[in-house]
């Protein structure tokens, strides 16, 4: 197993324990949150077609739920909370991307 595919593995795990893409990332030594979100979607792929499902479905929910918070949130200004969204958009198209 190279050293990417272990790191890829670990980001997956991490991320389905719940931790943050930040978190993942300065975990496994990466420069950004995108990194580790490129990982978790690399590992996420090796997988076979029935855990992707399951995968997706978790991490859609979790995604979910971060833009429900984002939404709700009152100390934002509404062009942080767009930036945020926007995000979390281009998150969920690097999920369902082939």
């Amino acid at each position: 197993m190279t050293t990417e595919s272990s790191s890829d593995d670990t980001a997956l795990e991490l991320r389905r324990s719940g931790r943050s893409f930040a978190a993942i990332a300065k975990k496994l030594g990466l420069t950004r949150a995108s990194d580790a979100n490129e990982a978790f979607n690399r590992a996420l792929r090796t997988r076979p077609t029935d855990e992707q499902v399951v995968l997706r479905e978790e991490e859609s929910l979790r995604l979910d739920k971060l833009a429900t918070k984002v939404q709700s949130r009152k100390d934002l200004a509404q062009e942080d909370v767009n930036r945020q969204l926007r995000t979390i958009t281009r998150l969920r198209q690097a999920l369902v991307a082939d």
